[in-house]
């Protein structure tokens, strides 16, 4: 949908008012419990496998919600990685700054 305003210095002119597509997130299709395995073995590690799948084959925004996991020290699976996969990646990071 278009609206006609008025500026200052060009006159009258069409804005979008539409809201902007974005992205979205593999995940939202899928049964929330999915992403949260309570233990880490046996069936925990399949559902976390899983989990980490629909992130890596289909989700678009898979860099900015690992990024936002490692911020935020979320729990469960989030840009394809679980708990353990970010903790090391955290780990690898630290040793990257110390040795620099």
């Amino acid at each position: 949908m278009q609206t006609i305003v008025r500026t200052e210095r060009y006159g009258y002119g069409a804005v979008s008012t539409a809201a902007p597509v974005r992205p979205r997130p593999a995940c939202a299709d899928e049964d929330p419990e999915l992403f949260f395995p309570i233990g880490n073995t046996g069936p925990a590690l399949l559902q976390s496998e899983e989990a980490k799948a629909v992130c890596r084959l289909r989700c678009p925004l898979m860099e900015s919600c690992l990024q936002g996991a490692l911020d935020r020290n979320e729990s469960g699976v989030w840009g394809g990685t679980d708990e353990g996969d970010r903790r090391r990646i955290k780990r690898r990071a630290a040793r990257r700054r110390t040795v620099a």
